[in-house]
């Protein structure tokens, strides 16, 4: 669990749109009113149900059109708000003391709560929440979605709702947003590079439009064998042509002309892989050779689009049987630098 800094600090706007240096704010209150206005331009109003004194708590951090943050709250409270038109904003609690309901629906935590909606949004909370949350511009989201998937998307969030997305798809929002948090906790000094903070955004928008448009089941495809494995082998020159900008699946999927759906059955058939595997073990060797000629780990993994880095080394150390620090030192004949990966994170539950 992200640990909020012992100095509380009034929560900022964050940077404007585009802007890629991250920010982070912290703010405590003890009125319900003040909680209710610290997520600026979301039009709350919050109403406490549960006798006694209020607490809650906030943090956030923004970057490159972004904002994350994660809202403590332990009174049960009733609340509405409604954000900009041109915003999708999704949470996922990450702690929920009982049953909440999100306009109408009757929730336990699992499902995500998508906040954007032209009639805004009602919301019972039970004490003890503790949410986490994305907010992007819709045009973001949009071109991080595949063609087939755009339509569906965009209008589902024409009203507020719970999106009962696959269990490992809200984990994986889940996940993103904690270790976004970790990551500007544990590396202030990456804060200033647009490469790192750029790559934290490709991967959470891309992570958000996936859990969004659903799982796509794998059934058989008309591909035929033989264009089945150019798709693969276009795919995979894809990759490697653009280190510097880290390919989605969206992008694979507008860039061979085929849906999600049909790029899961070539890769399944012709490598028994997923094409996320695929992006991450590509990712994985191009950052293996980078780090023998970068200047640091550092650079080599955020070359390659690697942002959190206690579950890189953890990955590399799978894959490779060595922490990517022991390449380092093994390639330059040199002791690591200090922002040099040496432990592997816990494996991702």
């Amino acid at each position: 669990m992200f640990e909020a800094p012992s100095t509380p600090q009034i929560a900022s706007a964050g940077p404007p749109a585009g802007e890629p240096r991250a920010t982070f704010s912290y703010a405590a209150t003890h009125d319900v009113d003040e909680q209710a206005a610290l997520l600026r331009g979301w039009n709350q109003s919050y109403a406490q149900l549960s006798a006694g004194p209020f607490k809650g708590n906030i943090a956030e951090t923004s970057f490159s059109g972004v904002h994350l943050f994660m809202e403590q709250t332990d009174s049960e409270l009733f609340q509405t708000g409604e954000l900009p038109s041109n915003l999708c904003a999704v949470g996922v609690p990450l702690r929920l003391g009982g049953v909440a309901n999100f306009c109408g629906a009757e929730t336990a935590g699992e499902a995500l709560h998508v906040f954007s909606g032209r009639s805004g949004f009602e919301f019972y909370t039970p004490s003890g929440l503790i949410m986490a949350g994305i907010v992007v511009d819709i045009e973001d989201l949009a071109a991080s979605l595949s063609d087939d998937e755009y339509g569906g998307v965009l209008s589902s969030l024409g009203d507020a709702h719970l999106h009962r997305a696959q269990l490992h798809l809200a984990d994986g929002i889940r996940r993103q947003i904690v270790s976004a948090f970790e990551v500007i906790r544990d590396h202030p000094h990456l804060a200033d590079n647009p490469q790192h903070v750029n790559a934290m955004k490709a991967a959470l928008v891309s992570t958000l439009a996936q859990a969004l448009a659903g799982d796509q089941p794998v059934s058989r495809s008309t591909i035929a064998p033989a264009k089945r494995w150019l798709i693969v082998a276009t795919a995979r020159a894809l990759i490697m042509d653009h280190p510097d900008t880290p390919m989605t699946i969206a992008d694979l999927c507008r860039a061979l002309g085929i849906s999600r759906r049909n790029l899961q059955y070539c890769f399944q058939d012709v490598l028994g892989i997923s094409p996320a595997s695929f992006l991450r073990i590509v990712r994985l060797n191009g950052a293996r050779r980078a780090i023998k000629t970068s200047k640091s780990v550092t650079d080599a993994a955020t070359m390659w689009g690697f942002w959190h880095f206690g579950r890189f080394a953890h990955d590399y150390k799978t894959m490779f049987g060595e922490l990517p620090s022991e390449t380092y030192r093994r390639s330059h004949g040199v002791i690591a630098t200090r922002f040099d990966i040496t432990r592997p994170a816990a494996p991702a539950a």
